[in-house]
């Protein structure tokens, strides 16, 4: 699979007049390479020419390396006695990136790499290679597909299993702690970070953390959270009623719920990422609730929790079979409460499929 995956990246690099793609530990190495590695001091760096595949790694990685990647990787491993210059000058001796053309991964090379590189590839011109990984990665394959819909069976489930502990006086960090123990006794590989339970009015802030609030009768709690299975993500929202809640919030949570099945009545292959926005905020805007809708209708998922398409104003990209993403309109009034209700789709042959199963109206608890 990662074979197929060089041979369309080269194709881009050959359309777009790239001569090399340089990537460090990232989603982008684990797409292209299949190696599971994080950023550190130690200088691990991958770049992708038309014809071969190189990686600078620290010599303690290569043993990992060697038995893990899914392609040909000729290897410059250098030590902590020699440090990465080694690496470097063994890669000299086997290419010459002078003048070149070369895109790199600006969301995830840092100065520490960029300024190496630099100086390795004298007058070379060094671009941002973010939209064209994005592009390579936008449409999923099945095997990509079937990782997101596990995902997406862990966070139903236990988000379930946690709405049995949702009471009166617990607080917003008990439960986030609690949610995050459930995705792993559900199947979760990876939670990169803690979700969202935000009560009250602090459910009004869109990327709150959650905090030592505890919930009291009258709240809406949003659950947002997300988690890996086999390296993708699955990503959802739902917003729930603690006990009696005012008119008012009821009726945001409404607008909110049509607002999130007309984004995803929006999703279609020939549409752009800019229709399924307008569709969801339509809603809210003609409700006289625009201003207190303040995020994009949704963004890419994948192997990342945000990655391409961005589902937002101005984003004239067509929509395709295998895009995913989410719809998850939302409404925030200041010191009263929020909503949120977020879907995961993936764009099919003839419309789009939602992969959440889990219930959009309001519950009462």
């Amino acid at each position: 699979m990662s074979l197929e995956r060089l041979q369309r990246l080269r194709a881009l690099m050959t359309q777009r007049g790239v001569d090399a793609v340089a990537v460090v530990p990232s989603a982008n190495l684990f797409y292209l390479t299949g190696l599971q590695m994080h950023l550190s001091e130690r200088v691990t760096l991958a770049l992708f020419t038309r014809d071969a595949a190189h990686l600078i790694v620290p010599a303690l990685e290569v043993p990992r390396v060697e038995t893990r990647t899914r392609v040909p990787l000729t290897l410059h491993g250098w030590s902590d006695a020699e440090w990465v210059q080694a690496g470097w000058a063994s890669l000299k001796k086997a290419l010459s990136l002078d003048g070149c053309s070369i895109a790199a991964d600006y969301y995830s090379v840092r100065a520490l790499e960029l300024t190496q590189l630099q100086n390795f590839a004298r007058d070379a011109q060094i671009s941002d290679a973010s939209e064209l990984l994005g592009a390579l990665r936008m449409t999923k394959d099945a095997a990509e597909m079937d990782a997101m819909r596990r995902a997406v069976r862990v966070l139903e489930t236990s988000m379930d299993a946690l709405l049995h502990e949702v009471r009166v006086g617990k607080t917003e960090r008990e439960l986030a702690a609690r949610w995050q123990w459930l995705m792993f006794e559900h199947g979760a590989d990876g939670i990169p970070e803690a979700p969202i339970v935000a009560s009250g009015p602090n459910s009004a802030q869109p990327h709150t953390t959650s905090t030592a609030r505890a919930l009291a009768e009258g709240d809406l709690l949003i659950l947002d959270g997300w988690c890996t299975v086999d390296g993708y993500f699955g990503d959802i929202t739902r917003t729930f009623a603690i006990g009696a809640v005012s008119d008012e919030l009821k009726h945001i949570y409404d607008l909110t719920l049509r607002a999130n099945q007309a984004g995803r009545a929006a999703a279609k292959p020939g549409a752009q990422g800019q229709d399924v926005d307008r569709a969801a905020r339509k809603i809210i805007s003609d409700a006289g609730y625009g201003e207190f809708f303040m995020h994009r209708t949704g963004h890419g998922l994948g192997l990342e929790i945000h990655e391409a398409p961005n589902i937002v104003e101005g984003n004239t990209l067509t929509l395709t079979p295998g895009m995913t993403f989410t719809v998850e309109p939302g409404i925030y009034l200041p010191g009263k409460g929020g909503v949120r209700i977020e879907d995961d789709v993936v764009v099919t042959q003839d419309g789009a499929e939602c992969l959440m199963t889990y219930p959009r109206e309001l519950r009462v608890i």
